[in-house]
């Protein structure tokens, strides 16, 4: 509940809430060898939209990663489409648009250097 709240407090802020709210789990994401995941939604199967975060990641960088995986469902919703290369060029700018600087790329996301 604390980071589907977390979500909530992120989109108002970088996205006047208009984001989908969408549920936020934290788990060991060791087998998948990420910190962070984005799922989007699958009709063919009835599955919702919702971001997973490592649970061994600090608290600092669960809400890097939080802040990393929202730019992917925020490129889904304002681009109505999913894109070619999930790290892509407007995931790229939803990055920089939310503070994330420097070069920013797929494993960009511990560390944000701007303050939320």
């Amino acid at each position: 509940m604390y980071w589907t709240n977390k979500f909530n407090e992120f989109n108002k802020k970088y996205w006047d809430g208009k984001l989908t709210k969408i549920p936020v789990k934290v788990r060991d994401l060791s087998a998948e060898r990420a910190e962070g995941l984005y799922h989007y939604p699958d009709e063919e199967e009835g599955t919702e939209s919702y971001i997973e975060i490592d649970k061994k990641l600090t608290h600092y960088q669960k809400l890097n990663i939080l802040l990393h995986e929202m730019c992917h469902h925020a490129v889904e919703v304002f681009y109505e489409e999913r894109p070619y290369h999930n790290h892509g060029k407007e995931w790229k700018e939803e990055m920089k648009r939310v503070g994330f600087i420097g070069k920013i790329h797929s494993g960009r996301g511990r560390y944000k250097t701007r303050n939320y």
